[in-house]
């Protein structure tokens, strides 16, 4: 059985999708935006060529690295106020994890691919950052989407950095940036107000790179070691139907980036948490279609669900929620697969909760089903019971605010 000491094999689920998944990681500045915020920092996946030519040992080895820096670790632990030295714990456990994507790999040249890729920006939760979520990244990747997983700056990630280039040498620095534990004095309102609106530009950002990758004029890339030609990506992108998804606080900065942005087309909202968002957010100019994901632990929580509520009946028809039973918070993120020890000492976490690869598969399933129609891949099916409920629901799915009874088990 395995226990806290393990380093035992830990892997998020491979993607389901026909296409090998490549990524690379990019950070940019702008001129007009202050140390802190400035620029964009992310990392893409999108459909990559597959790696015959190697063996499965050597493919496998190219991989990218789950947490490629001690420091995310740190943050972690930081962020839920533990001790340092689980750090140190957590690093040497799954510090060798592997994501199923490879760095920096050319784009897939398969003739079944669309000219132009499908596009999706994903904003990570509250403690997050652009690695936690590579389960769903990888997943659309594999399908042929082009996905940036932005890293936010105001201070909601567990940890990030930015990198400063010395004027006299050019050697480049990084400065880590901590996660801010709220203060007693601190309104939360206030505080996460302002910190969803600043994420909402820097996914605004991303968009902004991945219309630069369209064109060709892309910024030049801090990070030094990623040796990608990404002129390979000019003419391919679908910048014009883009979507936008995101976990908790990534939740509420997809509503609040569709209603301030018109470029996005549509957006996916896993637990999103209705605290941060403006008060007077049912009034303002959100028309795109937004899917609401929600785990069994936040849509009884009634407080939210209650702001929820007020948002969907505004627009019901294009503001679809569902939720699946026996799943928590953290089931919408890569840690119940390489974590699952840990969190399942957490109370929330229940001894028949959901097998992980089972919850992610509903996840996705939604999602996909919800991106495709919304963004026009492929053939999209008219109907599709997980999101649009009627017969064959899928077991422990719940469609939409109905009682317990109603709903099937």
């Amino acid at each position: 059985m395995p226990s806290w000491y393990s380093r035992a094999a830990k892997r998020i689920p491979d993607p389901t999708g026909p296409y090998n998944v490549g990524c690379f990681d990019f950070m940019c500045n702008y001129e007009n935006q202050s140390p802190a915020t400035k620029g964009s920092f992310l990392r893409l996946f999108y459909p990559a060529k597959s790696e015959e030519n190697l063996s499965e040992s050597e493919r496998l080895h190219r991989q990218a690295y789950w947490f490629p820096k001690n420091e995310y670790f740190r943050g972690l632990v930081g962020f839920m106020n533990l001790p340092r030295w689980l750090g140190r714990l957590l690093s040497w456990s799954v510090g060798h994890v592997r994501i199923p994507a490879t760095m920096s790999l050319p784009l897939s040249t398969s003739p079944d691919l669309p000219s132009r890729l499908p596009c999706i920006v994903f904003s990570h939760g509250l403690g997050g950052n652009r690695l936690l979520y590579s389960t769903y990244c990888c997943e659309l990747a594999s399908h042929g989407c082009i996905v940036a997983a932005v890293e936010h700056r105001d201070l909601s990630a567990s940890a990030t950095y930015v990198l400063n280039k010395d004027e006299h040498t050019s050697a480049v620095k990084e400065e880590w940036l901590d996660f801010y534990h709220r203060e007693p004095n601190d309104n939360e309102f206030q505080l996460r107000n302002s910190q969803v609106k600043q994420r909402s530009e820097e996914c605004k950002s991303a968009l902004d790179f991945l219309e630069h990758l369209q064109s060709g004029t892309t910024p030049e890339n801090l990070i030094e070691d990623c040796s990608l030609d990404l002129g390979m990506f000019k003419g391919r992108l679908s910048v014009d139907r883009p979507a936008i998804a995101g976990h908790s606080f990534g939740g509420a900065t997809v509503v609040t980036t569709l209603a301030r942005e018109k470029r996005f087309r549509c957006g996916v909202a896993l637990d999103v948490w209705m605290l941060p968002l403006d008060e007077d957010i049912t009034k303002q100019d959100l028309t795109q279609p937004l899917l609401f994901i929600n785990t069994y632990h936040f849509h009884n929580w009634r407080d939210n669900a209650d702001a929820l509520r007020k948002f969907i009946d505004v627009k019901p028809d294009t503001r679809p929620v569902i939720a699946v039973r026996r799943t928590t918070h953290m089931s919408q993120c890569d840690v119940p697969f390489l974590l699952g020890f840990y969190v399942s000492k957490f109370k929330e976490w229940k001894s028949d909760h959901l097998a992980p690869e089972i919850a992610d598969g509903l996840f996705k399933k939604a999602m996909w089903a919800f991106i495709t129609r919304h963004l026009a891949i492929g053939e999209p099916l008219t109907h599709e019971p997980i999101i649009d409920g009627g017969e064959n629901i899928p077991e422990n799915v719940i469609i939409g605010f109905e009682n317990e009874s109603d709903s099937k088990l």
